[in-house]
């Protein structure tokens, strides 16, 4: 009898397999891991750095999750797709291709004008809660509270 030729499709999918079965794989995806997520600690140069931070870093280290929980190459590429679609693109406030209402964009602006930095306004707003407080305190002592502090060697 002959010897029929694999199709490509079948030979491809049972490399796949392989691939997915190998413990050698499942250990380099690991590594590539830990790596990535800065457990291990490795010098790298800046340039090294924006390479892998900016271009497949992020996209290869979503994949490796991926493939850690479903230890299935082609699922995990699939969600890497949906992923960086959804991310890069769908919820992406820059993209042109965003589906965020206008309002939630504009309500992430309004909650962060200062880009992380402590405004004067904050910090006059702080102050006041704080003399309201003082305040209230004064005019309602907790007796009960002071009694707990002092037990607990807090006073």
């Amino acid at each position: 009898m002959p010897k029929r030729k694999e199709k490509p499709n079948n030979s491809l999918l049972s490399f796949i397999k392989i691939i997915n079965d190998n413990k050698f794989f499942a250990g380099i995806i690991m590594l590539t891991m830990n790596i990535g997520s800065k457990y291990i600690s490795i010098e790298l140069s800046k340039t090294q750095e924006s390479y892998i931070k900016y271009s497949l870093g992020r996209q290869l280290l979503v994949f490796t999750v991926l493939w850690m929980g479903t230890r299935d190459i082609v699922t995990s590429l699939i969600m890497t797709v949906i992923f960086i679609l959804f991310a890069d693109y769908l919820f992406n406030e820059h993209s042109k291709y965003c589906i965020i209402p206008e309002k939630y964009k504009e309500l992430n602006i309004t909650l962060d004008t200062s880009h992380n930095k402590v405004t004067q306004k904050e910090v006059n707003d702080a102050i006041d809660v704080l003399k309201r407080a003082r305040i209230h305190k004064k005019d309602k002592p907790d007796d009960d509270l002071e009694n707990k502090l002092y037990k607990e060697n807090f006073i």
